[in-house]
């Protein structure tokens, strides 16, 4: 491990008590009706809805705030969380977390709860009790995924099938080093994997459509984990007609979710590219 700041340290402390808070989970469950659409007539999903929401750094606070809670409740129905702000402002890694972090935390509880994906229940003298609500945004009590898949009939599967999001995105720090964008394609990444270990290409009109996310937003989240090494990209051929001879390329990418905790955010891994509070 590089040399780490104080601020790094005290993230990654509260990184491993979270961690023996969610019973020692690996992965965080997210489920695809989290990140895509379930169909083209549908509403923005909530990955797009947190992201975007007032816009700027807001977004990724937002996000990695809720994916945060998401991790703690691997396999926990019905989660009820009363952590200080302070709490989950050292989890994220914020400067300040008594002071700006806590309050940058407090926005965003207060907008997951106007949009129905926490219900905050304020108490006099003590911390908000925070219930966890449905990744659907729809505001019912949040159940866990996978348990619900042993549970119920394999007909009515669909809704919570789920990607597995590495959580040395926080154990290693890079909660504190990747922008909400490439959080957020990530995700895209991993659902378009579907499970499987294959390369994946999101042309523009995918990007926009199953997931509402700005070709912008596509772009610069894609180009930061290339950067960082978190995936990998080549160029494959791409026939242009059935009596054409000449061809153009497009970016495929490799996942390598285990990267998340092989790469310490402290050795710089980029390269210049184009375009106890938890006890």
């Amino acid at each position: 491990m590089g040399m780490l700041s104080d601020l790094e340290r005290r993230q990654r402390s509260a990184a491993k008590q979270a961690q023996a808070r969610a019973n020692g989970a690996k992965t965080a469950a997210v489920r695809y009706r989290f990140i895509s659409r379930m169909d083209a007539a549908s509403d923005s999903p909530p990955l797009a809805r947190l992201l975007r929401g007032s816009g700027g750094r807001g977004g990724a606070a937002r996000l990695t705030l809720y994916l945060s809670m998401l991790w703690l409740s691997r396999n926990e129905d019905k989660p009820v969380f009363q952590y200080p702000a302070l709490s989950w402002a050292q989890l994220l890694g914020y400067p300040d977390p008594e002071g700006a972090g806590a309050r940058r935390v407090q926005e965003s509880l207060r907008w997951l709860d106007d949009e129905a994906f926490v219900r905050l229940q304020r108490k006099p003298g003590v911390s908000s009790a925070v219930h966890l609500l449905s990744d659907s945004g729809a505001g019912r009590p949040y159940t866990a995924p996978g348990p619900m898949m042993k549970r119920i009939d394999r007909s009515k599967r669909e809704e919570h099938l789920y990607v597995q999001l590495p959580a040395g995105l926080w154990t290693n720090g890079w909660v504190t080093v990747l922008s909400g964008a490439a959080i957020a394609m990530y995700l895209v990444l991993l659902n378009e994997q579907r499970g499987e270990e294959k390369q994946v290409w999101i042309s523009p009109s995918v990007g926009r459509d199953r997931y509402d996310l700005s070709d912008e937003t596509r772009r610069k989240g894609l180009n930061e984990l290339v950067g960082h090494r978190l995936i990998s990209v080549s160029k494959r051929p791409l026939h242009q007609g059935l009596f054409e001879d000449n061809y153009r390329s497009r970016n495929v990418y490799d996942l390598k979710p285990r990267l998340f905790e092989d790469l310490d955010p402290a050795y710089p891994q980029t390269e210049n590219l184009d375009g106890g509070p938890w006890a």
